[in-house]
């Protein structure tokens, strides 16, 4: 009876074994082999450039890659690469495409590219130091990256003093520079009044001060008025009366 129960209850445990093992098996599923082939993102950007370069004519724009085409990853096949049509905005161009093997479309991608503005603008024409007084020698135009900034006449920056460093070619803006004084406030000057062919003089007191072409507030004593003009020289400041403007 005991051999007849110690039978019965070994069962049980091999089975668990059993079951235990086959549990535990590693399985193995066999793939069938992926053939795949690579596209060149240099192969794709030389053809995108050349479409891309080719739509913008202004000489003052130009675009210029805005990222890396990538390697694009394709079934085995012929590859054909048909360019679809671009999209052209203000500062940016897209040129879609689509890459097709044996006749099927595997991808569509798209090359992203900057569309740059230029400006004719005032620069520097050499090397300024600190405190230069700008004269027609010290500035120039010059064909520059447009940053978003309007450009500037070098007319408007002649009589000003540079007020830092700057370095041959780089962007000159009236904030870099300072007014060159003239006529300084609480100054004597000499008023220049001008009615047609007459002109008179007078010694008055600034009470403002400006720089070469710049409007101005004078005090004259002897008539104890008040007087606006502008400046033409040191310590010169010229009013011109209305209706005596000299005639060419």
């Amino acid at each position: 009876m005991l051999r007849r129960l110690a039978a019965v209850m070994l069962v049980p445990l091999v089975v668990c074994t059993t079951t235990a093992a086959a549990w535990s098996a590693p399985t193995t599923v066999a793939l069938a082999p992926v053939i795949v082939q690579t596209v060149s993102g240099a192969e794709i950007a030389a053809l995108t450039d050349k479409i891309a370069f080719g739509l913008i004519h202004d000489v003052d724009r130009s675009v210029v890659p805005a990222f890396r085409v990538a390697d694009q990853t394709v079934p085995l096949g012929d590859v054909a690469i048909t360019p679809l049509k671009p999209l052209v905005y203000a500062t940016y161009v897209a040129v879609p495409l689509q890459i097709a093997v044996n006749g099927r479309v595997a991808k569509t991608i798209t090359a992203g590219y900057r569309v740059q503005q230029y400006i004719h603008t005032a620069v520097a024409a050499h090397d300024l130091t600190p405190g230069l007084l700008l004269t027609a020698d010290d500035v120039t135009v010059a064909r520059v990256l447009s940053n978003g900034r309007p450009t500037v006449d070098p007319t408007a920056l002649l009589g000003r003093k540079i007020r830092s460093a700057t370095a041959r070619g780089a962007q000159i803006f009236i904030e870099q520079t300072a007014v060159n004084e003239l006529v300084k406030a609480g100054s004597g000057a000499i008023l220049v009044v001008r009615d047609g062919p007459v002109a008179l003089t007078a010694d008055v007191i600034a009470r403002t001060g400006g720089g070469l072409g710049e409007s101005v507030t004078v005090y004259n004593a002897q008539t104890n008025r008040l007087l606006s003009g502008i400046v033409t020289g040191p310590d010169r400041v010229e009013l011109v009366l209305p209706g005596g403007e000299e005639s060419e």
